[in-house]
């Protein structure tokens, strides 16, 4: 009973994290070897593949570094393409900080 239970509840917990995804486009993206492309022209590239024990758990994370400050309103989406295709990764986007602005 309590292994039903926890298969469920992880079962809840996938679905609502991958719905969070389903709103943003992954249409114009594509990657070639270690770079994703959007609409033709480059926009991040693989830096980093790191395997760590988190919270209990094995963890695959891939880590990117966007190549241009214009490509910041496009990161949600990147991140839901990325999990299209990178299936049982975590992700990181780093941003080049010269380009990025924080909001208050």
């Amino acid at each position: 009973m309590i292994m039903k239970r926890f298969v469920l509840l992880f079962s809840l917990i996938a679905l609502a994290s991958c719905s969070v995804l389903k709103q943003y486009s992954i249409e114009g993206f594509t990657t070639e070897q270690n770079t994703v492309y959007f609409n033709g022209e480059a926009m991040a590239v693989l830096s980093a593949i790191e395997y760590a024990y988190d919270d209990g758990k094995l963890v695959k994370e891939l880590t990117f570094n966007l190549l241009h400050g214009k490509d910041n309103n496009k990161i949600n989406n990147l991140i839901a393409f990325l999990s299209t295709r990178y299936v049982g990764y975590e992700f990181e986007i780093n941003i080049p900080m010269e380009n990025y602005k924080f909001e208050d």
